[in-house]
């Protein structure tokens, strides 16, 4: 069975490219885009408009390592660290600021679709620990931590450069935390 697969990979090496299992890992940064931070802002200090911004963004960074089980499924473990929201506002008439730091772990599946040898895209579903530090400082202070497991999902691409290297690019979203995330990344395959 094994020289059968050897002698079809010398055949259609592009396509054996693209169905290699095992072990990888990577890292990205990228954008994330807190989309209810001022709302938590408003909510923790106990005024409806409080904070008047609408979003906030900050530089992510994540690390990852997964197992390509088939050409079509990988399980994969990641960090991700989704930077810092800020906001300023008025309190009682008092000048506050607030952050709120969102850090997550957490492990995932990835549906694989090779479209070519170099080229495959992916759909992440999976389950993150995420841990979030809403904080209040200046005029009143308050202070909030909160620990919860999410649904994680999200799509991307990977264009691999070479048999070992690849780049990925990527959109992901934590639906109750209400975070988006768009990286890059390198991945290197063992």
């Amino acid at each position: 069975m094994r020289a059968a697969l050897a002698i079809a990979c010398m055949i259609w090496a592009g396509a054996c490219l693209a169905q290699e299992t095992g072990f990888y890992i990577g890292a990205g940064v990228g954008n994330s885009s807190y989309r209810e931070a001022c709302a938590d802002f408003n909510r923790l200090a106990g005024q409806a408009d409080a904070f008047g911004c609408t979003s906030s963004e900050d530089t992510a960074q994540k690390a990852f390592a997964g197992w390509r089980l088939h050409q079509y499924l990988a399980l994969e473990v990641s960090y991700i660290d989704f930077g810092e929201a800020k906001g300023s506002g008025t309190v009682a008439g008092a000048p506050v600021t607030a952050t709120t730091k969102v850090k997550a772990a957490g492990l995932s599946a990835l549906g694989i679709l090779p479209l070519s040898e170099r080229v495959s895209i992916y759909g992440r579903l999976g389950m993150l620990e995420v841990k979030t530090r809403t904080q209040i400082e200046g005029g009143m202070a308050a202070v909030e931590d909160d620990d919860e497991t999410e649904l994680h999902v999200g799509i991307g691409a990977l264009f691999n450069l070479a048999r070992d290297w690849g780049v990925r690019l990527e959109y992901e979203r934590l639906n109750d935390t209400k975070i988006d995330l768009i990286s890059i990344g390198v991945q290197y395959r063992f």
